[in-house]
């Protein structure tokens, strides 16, 4: 899916809502940028925070909506009078929106399941972090919100609006997000989420690092299982790209990532949502097949970045004592071959770690540690691209961050059948020791002899 999820600490930004009266004769809209500028504000989102009435509530306040009416109503002024007033965001207003998409991480089935446009959805994780939603494609309401609930802890995520009113604008580079565009400067619009970091004077370092952006594409999932032989193809690719993903976050780097469990993952989506991100650099995880031997990397025919991050990578691949086919290119009718190198507007590599056909080639990733290593290897490729230094001493590498839907499993299981913590890192390193694990937390969730119920 083609989808765009920014994520704000409310520690480290300072996050608020501003509006125009929208009632006024002259609808005194303003473009993204001139909110930006008029705010002060690093990022602005178009909040489609509309002046209207309705009727019905919910437990968190929803009349047809946030509108401007209703937040006057609790004593929010915002838009009021003839002048702009700022509102802040907290847990008495989470965000102003028209309709509830995800509560307490449960998706509402009232959604919209037909009508397909660019979506805009803002709301809280449980953590207490700030989401705005984006698509650049067309979707549903349903769909998008089950994409972010996929992903994310979500308290609460509201629509806002589709079509024109999805656009976001970022002063640092002018870079504007807007779908359905209108203007150069974004749609003019009545209200908006401004975004400013905090402090941003006196950590400008701290800044330029975290600014740096990866997405990995995890190829095959779902029905289509990749190369089959030693491995599951698609099963690698993930333990792989899970493993680059947390070396990287590790260091600093932002990271997005086409799946992060098995589901279906076509290419022309992992496409779109590398663009909607909008990265600094962009791989995409696969193994091989046809009874070869050995890394391969491609990238684009025009060289420039996308070479050299090939190249990187390619060097810690043999650091890993996996011999290279090397560095490669593949002409097709428009170009490039592949959609992942010719299509993405960052520069980005196919990744090929083993054959899987291959007996021997297989044994060098047959190993969920062996995997991560490739995954490792990828990261330190990507930040020798990108300038960061990392540990270069010969020790053994920190082992990669589980993610937080299998360390949840793993503490269940583990608190139900009350094994030792070797006992789980035993269960784990067999091939696919994750899938099971996942499996029997399930079975645990329904035993009633469970301590779980």
């Amino acid at each position: 899916m083609s989808i765009r999820c920014d994520i704000y600490d409310r520690k480290q930004y300072d996050i608020w809502f501003a509006a125009a009266p929208y009632a006024a004769a002259s609808k005194p809209a303003k473009t993204l940028r001139q909110w930006a500028a008029d705010e002060g504000a690093d990022i602005v989102y178009n909040l489609a925070l509309f002046n209207m009435t309705g009727q019905g509530s919910d437990r968190y306040g929803v009349i047809k909506g946030r509108t401007l009416q209703y937040l006057k109503a609790k004593g929010k002024v915002c838009g009021y009078g003839g002048t702009a007033e700022r509102l802040s965001l907290g847990s008495e207003n989470v965000v102003s929106g028209w309709k509830l998409a995800i509560k307490d991480g449960k998706v509402n089935e009232s959604l919209g399941k037909s009508d397909r446009r660019s979506r805009n959805m803002c709301g809280l994780l449980t953590d207490g972090r700030y989401i705005h939603v984006q698509t650049s494609a067309s979707h549903t309401e349903y769909e998008v919100a089950q994409c972010v609930r996929d992903r994310y802890d979500v308290k609460l995520l509201f629509v806002q609006d589709a079509g024109g009113s999805t656009g976001m604008y970022r002063v640092s580079d002018g870079y504007l997000f807007a779908p359905e565009k209108e203007g150069a400067n974004g749609r003019p619009v009545c209200s908006v989420v401004c975004i400013k970091r905090k402090n941003k004077t006196t950590t400008p370092k701290e800044e330029n690092k975290m600014s740096k952006k990866v997405f990995i594409g995890v190829g095959h999932g779902g029905s289509d299982s990749g190369a089959v032989g030693y491995m599951v193809e698609k099963k690698a690719n993930l333990v792989m790209a899970l493993a680059c993903r947390d070396y990287l976050v590790a260091h600093g780097v932002e990271v997005r990532m086409s799946r992060t469990k098995d589901e279906e993952d076509p290419i022309n989506e992992e496409v779109r949502e590398c663009n909607a991100y909008n990265p600094d650099l962009a791989i995409d995880v696969h193994n091989n097949s046809g009874g070869g031997d050995g890394f391969e990397v491609y990238h684009t025919l025009n060289g420039g970045t996308g070479k050299v991050l090939a190249q990187n990578i390619e060097k810690q691949i043999i650091k890993i004592d996996q011999n290279s086919r090397g560095c490669k290119t593949r002409q097709g009718q428009r170009g490039d071959y592949y959609a992942f190198v010719r299509d993405t507007k960052c520069p980005a590599v196919i990744c090929e770690g083993v054959f899987v056909d291959t007996k021997a080639d297989a044994a060098q990733a047959g190993t969920k540690e062996k995997q991560q290593a490739f995954g490792i290897a990828y990261a330190k490729g990507i930040l020798d691209t990108l300038g960061i230094k990392y540990d270069t001493s010969t020790a053994k590498p920190a082992e990669p961050v589980t993610d937080a839907e299998t360390q949840a499993a793993i503490t269940k299981v583990q608190k139900a059948a009350g094994l030792s913590g070797k006992t789980m890192q035993y269960l784990l390193e067999y091939e696919y020791g994750v899938e099971l694990i996942h499996k029997l937390a399930a079975a645990v969730k329904y035993s009633k002899n469970s301590p779980s119920g």
